[in-house]
């Protein structure tokens, strides 16, 4: 004769676990729902970046490979040309430019977003196509401060 396992719970306290598990798995996804949003909303916030350029091209017919190559993954990062070439107009107004050159001045969504773009696998090798064909006196990125409306 077969005996029948007796099931320590009642059915109203089987019930009252399920509904428990199921409010927890919903409050889980919720919470990380609103944790992700939230990350989102701070990338968004954030200031944007600047990278400020001195260079001068050594082989202007030669940099066509490095534009292409560069210039899609710049413009899936967001990037703005601010200032610059093709109008290198550079005024000093104090002190000394040791350069020939003139600067460029451009504009990412944040500093995460122009990290990602300069550290990324494809823009390394794109880097690669403008050796010995631009000079580059320098380039730095520094974190701006949020523009108006923004």
């Amino acid at each position: 004769m077969k005996t029948r396992r007796r099931d320590p719970l009642s059915p109203r306290a089987r019930f009252a676990v399920g509904c428990a598990v199921s409010c927890a798995v919903i409050w889980a996804y919720a919470i990380g729902f609103v944790m992700a949003r939230s990350a989102n909303a701070a990338q968004e916030k954030a200031p944007p970046a600047y990278i400020v350029v001195s260079s001068k091209l050594l082989k202007p017919d030669a940099i066509g490979p490095y534009r292409d190559a560069a210039g899609p993954l710049a413009q899936a990062a967001g990037i703005e040309v601010l200032a610059g070439r093709p109008d290198p107009g550079l005024m000093v107004l104090e002190g000394e430019w040791p350069y020939e050159e003139g600067i460029v001045i451009e504009r990412f969504r944040s500093m995460k977003a122009l990290k990602d773009f300069w550290f990324s696998e494809g823009y390394q090798e794109a880097k690669k196509l403008r050796e010995g064909v631009a000079k580059i006196n320098f380039i730095v990125a520094l974190e701006g401060v949020p523009l108006p409306g923004e």
